[in-house]
């Protein structure tokens, strides 16, 4: 560890050494005119004169940032353009060993199509970075159809190919066969580790807060670790500085409202706030309102951006959420349960110089569960409480290095403490007995460096190394990653990429309850990190002058040390936790084709995923292998807007599946009667999942009215779940159908049906 930590310090001073080069440099900021706020991944090309294609080019990084190097003296013309926003042209005399610093300023413009992927004036060497990639604009998931009129980010991404869904009322992101814990869900650059609502049945992330939206499904760079399988990048707004001014909206469960504007000259805010109040509407409609559960959950956003000096940013950010659960008032038995997160990030973006920039950040996670459970009878009053929790504090910095034209590098290094606590306590009037108590604190740390290297015109690549270390058990890993990017023709090119990576938190699932009891729990001296290797292989082509983009991807991964719950787990004594897991791996692959319209009044994808996910571990399902539920063999997705005019416009979705893998009896054996004259049945089980639900589909419908009320841009929305009444599975079980005729029984298969078509009203405004 003390090696590695060495190699980053020479390397972060040779950075700096090499930043005091007298090489000349164009560099600096790209932000929208009116609101401030930062522009990501759009093109900065330089042009020589008399030239039609680009001589050199470079992008906005995340933090609106760019920077091209080793220019020869001369007449330049640059050129910033991105879709959505008015070209900016700016003719500039380059004078020899000069570092110009140029800030563009980019008006904002309506066009038609502008949601998912990439533009189609970017330059070459950017396919690399699109491996697997896919970038979504709030914008765009608040047109698309939703049940309840709230929209959601998580059923928006569940849209696209290589991405499952597990039921109907999970929002979870299964990603190339990794369940939702192998996900890392990033909100400002912190961790969020429990990303959904109502048990699943919506995603934590208000995409009025939103700014970014990038989804990488796999083999991702080495700046990105800590988890298998994906990883989900979002960006908050920075508020405007344009004037004070606000969103929001009100559906049928809940509510949101978005405030951002100038603190000063150098200083900007954003706040923005949901709710749930099916717990008011009960109150009002029910006869008896003591009489039913209360649920509601909340979920708030702020974000300052203070501008320190021309070469400084300082960034204060936040997010709260919870979720609540109560037992009616008159009731003799009582619960209480909740679960929720807290972070914050405190963010310092300093410029050294035009070919360095530096980013470091003090952020704090919490996510908690808690239970709390009473029963009052005549004789004695009965408690039984748990919590689980995870506390992280994480120190971060970061450097994005230019030295030539040919290389954009990335290092890094970060150190986490995190405190895991579980608890649960058993009590009534007799005795009072807590039966688990495991509080474990333990270091993480790591270190990353990458680089993005133009080998030649046609070829790119991005080559990096992360080391990790986990102080439990003093584990430690190094991972390669690589991808690169082959142009075949002007439009079209080939790319692949391999990586490996390790997972030292496991998140345990409890199959038979669907509220988030779900545990967290470090890697130990038993309970060793999980690990994935992950290889992709892909073909982009872009087609009628960027109108289209058609991609290909095969995929394979495969999983070790992954963790369930035993059969055999108990929950309710004493037993070391490590005792009740069982180890076993798993292995995805499958293909996926995406083809995107992004131009015109239909935008959308069409997609499609043949994919396999199989689990296997000896103490489940006698030691053989099995597809887990989310495993689907055929997803097809259906998605697209259409401008209907200036005041119409329709957001569909249409989606079919494979039916989900399910355990279902085969048979009944009988034991004969005993001595009471009582005979027992018992039934014959296939393998774990051994069973095929019917296949899945429906058809969602958004129509949006645009209209203008006390000066007050609103927009009217009618959402159509299952607009055709697809009576679609959840679930079968066993039933007894009664003949009266004969009076005999007969055994038959039932299925339950979760949603009908289900209509319901939104309305939205901007002020």
């Amino acid at each position: 560890m003390k090696k590695i930590i060495l190699l980053l310090l020479l390397f972060t001073f040779s950075l700096q050494l090499n930043a005091q080069s007298t090489n000349s440099t164009i560099s600096g900021s790209v932000t929208e005119l009116k609101s401030g706020e930062v522009v990501i991944s759009l093109t900065v090309a330089l042009y020589t004169e008399n030239s039609t294609k680009p001589f050199r080019g470079a992008y906005t990084n995340k933090f609106g940032l760019y920077s091209i190097t080793n220019l020869p003296p001369g007449n330049y013309k640059l050129v910033a353009t991105g879709v959505g926003y008015q070209s900016f042209t700016k003719n500039i005399e380059l004078k020899p060993s000069q570092n110009l610093k140029l800030n563009i300023e980019l008006e904002t413009v309506d066009v038609k199509g502008q949601e998912i992927v990439v533009e189609s004036d970017r330059l070459d060497e950017e396919a690399v970075n699109r491996i697997s990639t896919m970038t979504i604009s709030p914008s765009f998931i608040s047109k698309m159809p939703s049940i309840g009129g709230e929209v959601d980010v998580f059923r928006t991404l569940q849209l696209l190919p290589g991405i499952k869904q597990a039921t109907e009322l999970s929002s979870g992101l299964y990603v190339r066969g990794g369940s939702p814990d192998q996900n890392l869900n990033l909100l400002d650059g912190v961790i969020v580790y429990n990303p959904t609502h109502l048990g699943g049945f919506l995603s934590v992330f208000n995409a009025d807060a939103l700014r970014d939206i990038k989804l990488i499904k796999g083999a991702f760079p080495a700046e990105y670790g800590g988890r298998l399988s994906s990883v989900l990048d979002m960006t908050m707004k920075e508020g405007t500085k344009e004037k004070f001014s606000g969103s929001g909206g009100v559906s049928l469960i809940s509510s949101r409202l978005t405030l951002e504007g100038p603190i000063d000259e150098n200083s900007t805010f954003m706040i923005s706030g949901r709710r749930m109040y099916l717990d008011l509407i009960v109150n009002m409609s029910a006869e008896d309102p003591d009489e039913v559960p209360t649920y509601y959950f909340y979920d708030l956003n702020a974000k300052v951006n203070y501008k320190l000096g021309e070469n400084d940013r300082l960034f204060l950010s936040g997010f709260l959420c919870d979720d609540v659960l109560k037992a009616p008032e008159e009731t003799d038995f009582n619960f209480d349960i909740s679960w929720g997160n807290k972070t914050a990030n405190m963010r310092w973006m300093h410029i050294i110089s035009p070919k360095l920039f530096t980013n470091f950040s003090l952020i704090y996670t919490d996510y908690s569960f808690g239970t709390f459970l009473s029963e009052k009878n005549e004789d004695t009053k009965t408690n039984f409480e748990t919590k689980s929790q995870i506390q992280d504090y994480m120190l971060r910095g970061e450097a994005q290095y230019f030295p030539d034209e040919n290389h954009k590098i990335k290092a890094g290094a970060e150190a986490i403490l995190h405190n895991f606590l579980s608890h649960a306590e058993f009590n009534n009037e007799i005795e009072d007995s807590p039966f688990l108590e495991r509080d474990i604190t333990s270091v993480e740390a790591a270190i990353y460096a990458q680089d993005e290297w133009q080998i030649s015109d046609l070829l790119s690549s991005n080559i990096g190394l992360r080391g990790y270390y986990f102080q439990e058990a003093d584990y430690f890993a190094i991972e390669p990653r690589l991808s690169a990017s082959y142009r075949l023709t002007e439009n079209s090119s080939i790319s692949a990429s391999a990586a490996l990576a390790h997972q030292f938190l496991h998140l345990i699932v409890r199959n038979d309850i669907t509220l988030p009891t779900d545990l967290w729990f470090p890697s130990t001296s038993i309970i060793t990190p999980s690990k994935s290797w992950q290889g992709v292989l892909g073909y982009e082509h872009i087609f009628n002058d960027g109108e289209y983009l058609v991609s290909g991807e095969i995929y394979y991964k495969d999983m070790q040390n992954l963790y369930e719950y035993k059969d055999s787990a108990s929950f309710t004594l004493g037993i070391p936790l490590e005792e009740q897991f069982t180890q076993g791996r798993g292995v995805a692959y499958g293909a996926e084709l995406f083809i995107n319209k992004r131009i015109g009044s239909i935008t959308g994808w069409l997609g499609y995923t043949l994919s396999w996910t199989q689990r296997q571990f000896d103490d489940l399902n006698n030691g053989k292998w099995f597809y887990p539920r989310y495993d689907r063999r055929h997803d097809i997705s259906l998605v697209f807007t259409y401008e209907l005019g200036k005041r119409w416009e329709l957001g569909a979705s249409w989606v079919y599946g494979t039916g989900q893998a399910y355990t279902m009896p085969t048979g009944t054996y009988a034991f004969d009667m005993d001595e009471n004259g009582y005979s027992w049945e018992k039934y014959q089980y296939t393998d774990r999942n051994g069973a095929r639900l019917p296949s899945f589909h429906k058809l969602d419908l958004n129509f949006m009215y645009k209209y203008t009320w006390f000066n007050i841009p609103w927009q009217l929305s009618l959402n159509i779940y299952n607009a055709y009444n697809q009576k679609n599975p959840f679930a079968w079980y066993i039933s007894e159908d009664w003949n009266s005729n004969d009076n005999t029984s007969k055994k038959v298969i039932k299925q339950i049906t979760l949603f009908p078509m289900i209509p319901t009203f939104g309305v939205s405004f901007k002020f």
